[in-house]
């Protein structure tokens, strides 16, 4: 995007300043005068010049949203110029053409909001989406109850009139789920978003107070702190663009028990209980309305109980998730993704359990990346992660489905073959040796458990027969000799530094220049 000539930036802060005074000063002239009529359109033509610099500013590609925002600002001009005018001549019928223009606005206003939700890059999860519907829903049985059902019944208006009244409060439940949709999205909201959404907050709050008064008072009068909370909102579509920003903001909030903060489980117990709370309230003062209203007050709170309960499932859903996310952490190596020490140990028991139940041979090996130390000296800690890791991927894919591939500790690793044959496992292993990336070599310690041996026992044969092939030169495998019993077992040695042979006589599988085979 240019950079915005500065002679549009001043303008559209000199707008911006004359637009917040208007707002504030709507409020001086006395209601229903000539001079609070016209106030209020100076202010409402104010903040659509605010909107229409502030878009001017705005990358092409991303005007559309506040396009759509302008257009609801001419619509709301048109209604009411419309209405003042008729409000200075004689006395007029209600609905007015001026009544379809409002009612208009709400169409590019919600489009304008839908769209920049949708470009601003919110991933709607399941369980934000829910609650949107949990708090659009309780506002919207009470709308229906004591605003809609009501206008609709009375007969003494118009049909027409009963159908552009009962549109606005359905308006502003839509409006009322997009505003809870972006409140409650884990995803983080932008300066302007958040000036955005406080004034279709302030937007709500004015149209139900608005009919709330209509239909208590039966008059159409707009009292001037309604005019005040409508000239905010409109005022808060300027200063929204003007703080716009083309990249969005997508830095995920922290979040707490799957998305759940004591502040969002307030507002949702409140949305959950709100209808039925009222159908009680009516019941014990013993209201007429409880009795015309309580069927569609019952319905509405059973749909409530089964949103509820919908989102009691996506959360458990989604603790499990978080399980099994967190056992598959504690049981994988976090550099190279494969089996850690303690997952080794679980795969080891089932493959004594699987060997002996399907009559296979069983081989574990302990593979050490040879010289390891001088080459991640040499070549910078980064450059021995990735030998690391690219070891293990090329070791695992060689070894196949019929094995199992661990990380033993730093440069060591562990790895159990099932096969017919044990010559031909151990041949196997060996080749392990000639995919070791980078031209590096390791050695291989190889030990066949004998359907008796206990883990400790078999995994030090294979190391002590892996110190031996390192001892002889390295580049090697070599297959220990059967266990022998007359022999103290030891713990398994925990990988370090090698200083002296201790290794127990083996057979020498491959050697540098390929080796003899058993």
């Amino acid at each position: 995007m240019s950079r915005p000539r500065p002679t549009l930036d001043v303008l559209m802060r000199i707008f911006g300043v004359l637009a917040a005074i208007s707002v504030g000063t709507s409020l001086l002239p006395a209601e229903g005068t000539k001079a609070s009529a016209v106030a209020y359109l100076i202010s409402l033509i104010l903040s659509m010049l605010f909107l229409g610099t502030a878009c001017v500013r705005i990358a092409r590609t991303q005007r559309g949203p506040w396009l759509w925002l302008m257009l609801t600002l001419s619509l709301a001009l048109a209604g009411e110029t419309w209405l003042k005018i008729l409000q200075l001549s004689d006395p007029y019928q209600w609905p007015t053409p001026a009544d379809f223009f409002y009612a208009a606005t709400y169409v590019p206003m919600l489009i304008a909001v839908l769209t920049l939700e949708r470009r601003r890059g919110a991933r709607q999860q399941f369980g934000a989406l829910l609650d949107a519907f949990i708090v659009a829903g309780s506002v919207g049985v009470l709308t229906l109850v004591f605003l809609v059902l009501p206008l609709i019944s009375d007969t003494s208006e118009p049909l027409l009139g009963r159908l552009v009244g009962s549109a606005f409060p359905l308006f502003d439940v839509m409006i009322t789920f997009i505003t809870a949709r972006i409140l409650l999205s884990p995803q983080g909201r932008s300066r302007s978003i958040w000036i955005l959404t406080g004034g279709l907050v302030v937007l709500i709050v004015a149209d139900n107070l608005q009919n709330i008064l209509t239909a208590t008072t039966g008059g159409n009068g707009f009292p001037r702190w309604v005019n005040l909370m409508w000239l905010t909102t409109y005022f808060s579509f300027g200063l929204a663009a003007a703080t716009f920003r083309s990249a969005p903001d997508s830095r995920p909030q922290e979040r707490t028990a799957a998305g759940l903060t004591v502040p969002r489980l307030a507002v949702l117990s409140l949305a959950a209980v709100l209808p039925a709370a009222v159908q009680v309230f009516l019941e014990v003062r013993g209201n007429d309305t409880g009795d015309t209203y309580g069927l569609p007050l019952g319905i509405g709170s059973i749909a409530l109980f089964a949103l509820v309960t919908l989102r009691i499932w996506d959360l458990l859903q989604e603790l499990h998730r978080q399980a099994e996310q967190l056992a598959e952490v504690a049981r994988t190596d976090p550099l190279t993704g494969l089996a850690n020490r303690r997952s080794w140990d679980f795969e080891l028991d089932r493959a004594f359990a699987t060997s002996k139940a399907g009559g296979t041979q069983l081989l574990v090996a302990l593979l050490d990346l040879d010289h390891f130390k001088k080459y991640n000296d040499g070549h910078g800690h980064q450059a021995g992660d990735d030998l690391l890791q690219q070891a293990a991927v090329a070791w695992k894919a060689a070894l196949g489905t019929d094995g199992v591939l661990a990380r033993w500790g730093g440069e060591e690793f562990a790895a159990l073959l099932h096969c017919s044959d044990r010559d031909a496992g151990t041949d196997h292993l060996d080749r392990l040796r000639l995919v070791v990336p980078h031209q590096q070599t390791c050695s291989i310690g190889i030990a066949h458990w004998d359907g008796t041996e206990n883990p400790a026992r078999l995994l030090q044969r294979a190391d002590e027969v892996l110190y031996q092939a390192k001892s002889g030169g390295r580049n090697r495998s070599i297959l220990a000799s059967g266990p022998q019993p007359d022999h103290l077992e030891r713990p398994v040695r925990i990988p370090a530094p090698r200083t002296a042979p201790e290794a127990q006589s083996g057979a020498s599988v491959g050697s540098t220049a390929g080796g003899t085979t058993l």
